[in-house]
């Protein structure tokens, strides 16, 4: 078989992007063709530069007014494709051309991904209502959560065609990056990480926290926290509670690194931390292979994800919280080990293992941080039952084939509705109003509310009718 893969978004060097190079790998190992396209919707994906398709890799150029009917033809041969990403509020100049693409693609099996884990990230896609009722199957984060229920209220004839999202990987491909407990230092000189993107979800401010109220001889890192704008404002009032770690309060302890073209880093701040005491890296990038031995030589690795609405968990984790399952001491949020639920039904805070704590508890987290530190078989216990779940609920070799035995039987559906039909049964005149150039949303907030929305550039606006 012929899968295509298609990024709406562009490929962004994230999860996402990680999960569908896993995919593509095993595909290719059982003897698929793979292909990918990727759209260049004007945003920098700079973690994107290290990703690497096995199979051929077109770009539709952001200056492209639409698709090149010979791309489309290329995706009509293939006997599936799957959608991994959409084009979001941000990139509202390119929504239009990504539909248009959308509307002549109708050869393959469509299996379209909704990686929205959140409320704002599940409505940052326009049209989302509209874009997933052109799927045979729609794979979702958690199959309680506002996806879910919603999508199939536009179409109901998604009912019983959505999948949970496998998080996938080979545990032992990252065997090589982990060390051994003496060779972290036997709890001498440890060293507490943060891996992953500047998110609120994560919580990364809660390493500039903690490390206060840490032993001298600590080290902490954040890698792959970029320097954003969310990382560097405030999220309310109070610093005891912000997520944010680039703030004016936290600056001085953290030494700024940034990935440099050739790879090496350059230290960005060295004026402002004369005599600060820092002891806190962050690196704005990182090369996975540098990034997964960081990782393996920690002693700890704080996992602070955290959603809003604990429907919206799924039975999944995180690949950053999967990799520090396998190669540190992960420390998970304690609304996620209380909320969030494993593939055979218990609560993830039921295992043994991983350490648990949140935003508030850093006094308790501290002192069990160096307690366990210093407990070289209790370490060892906790991390080897760890890697366990991971080699029981994420092995690829077991999900893939099961992923696409489930496509293939649910496979494309007799007949798809008319998606303005169905925008019109709420919003009365879309039809009408796409027609002299106005961008129809039909996200879940307004598929849910019956509320007719339009796109202006990156802004929403209702419509009175």
């Amino acid at each position: 078989m012929k899968i295509h893969f298609i990024f709406g978004k562009g490929i962004d060097g994230c999860g996402v992007t990680k999960g569908a190079l896993l995919f593509e790998k095993w595909l290719r190992d059982a003897g698929h063709e793979t292909a990918t396209l990727d759209f260049d919707n004007d945003q920098a994906m700079l973690r994107a530069q290290d990703a690497r398709f096995i199979g051929p890799v077109t770009r539709v150029d952001r200056g492209a007014v639409d698709v090149h009917q010979s791309v489309i033809d290329d995706v009509n041969k293939a006997d599936i494709a799957i959608f991994h990403s959409y084009p979001t509020r941000k990139q509202w100049a390119y929504v239009e051309r990504f539909r248009r693409f959308l509307e002549r693609v109708d050869g393959p099996l469509l299996v379209m991904h909704d990686h929205g884990v959140s409320r704002q990230t599940i409505n940052a896609i326009p049209q989302s209502g509209e874009i997933f009722s052109r799927a045979d199957v729609l794979v979702v984060q958690s199959m309680n959560g506002l996806s879910a229920n919603a999508f199939p209220k536009l179409d109901p004839g998604l009912e019983g065609r959505i999948l949970e999202n496998p998080i996938w990987l080979d545990p032992h491909a990252l065997d090589g990056y982990r060390k051994t407990y003496e060779e972290r230092g036997a709890g001498n000189n440890p060293h507490l990480i943060y891996i992953g993107r500047m998110s609120p979800l994560k919580d990364p401010a809660m390493i500039c926290r903690i490390e206060p109220k840490m032993p001298a001889d600590w080290a902490f890192s954040l890698v792959g926290c970029e320097y954003s704008i969310s990382g560097c404002t405030m999220l309310g009032n109070d610093i005891s509670t912000t997520p944010s770690p680039y703030i004016p309060e936290f600056r001085k302890k953290i030494y700024n690194y940034s990935l440099t073209k050739t790879k090496g880093y350059v230290l960005r701040n060295t004026g402002a931390l004369e005599g600060s005491g820092a002891r806190i890296w962050a690196y704005d990038r990182y090369r996975y292979d540098w990034g997964m031995e960081q990782l393996g030589g920690s002693m700890a690795s704080w996992c602070g994800y955290k959603l809003a609405d604990p429907a919206d968990y799924g039975n999944r984790m995180e690949y950053t919280v999967v990799e520090s399952f396998l190669l540190s001491l992960p420390i998970i949020n304690r609304d996620f080990a209380e909320n969030a639920r494993s593939p055979e039904g218990k609560l993830w805070g039921e295992y043994y293992g991983p350490l648990i704590s949140q935003c508030g508890e850093e006094d308790q987290l501290s002192e069990e941080l160096v307690r366990v530190s210093k407990n070289g078989e209790e370490w060892k216990n906790r991390t080897e039952a760890c890697r366990e779940l991971i080699n029981q609920f994420n092995d690829i070799a077991v999900l893939a084939p099961k992923f696409l035995e489930q496509i293939l039987t649910l496979g494309k559906r007799p007949s798809k509705p008319d998606p303005m039909g169905l925008i019109e049964k709420w919003f009365p005149g879309a039809r009408e109003r796409r027609a002299n150039g106005e961008v129809i949303m039909s996200t879940p907030t307004a598929i849910l509310g019956s509320t007719p929305m339009i796109l202006v550039q990156n802004k929403q606006e209702k419509i009175k009718i």
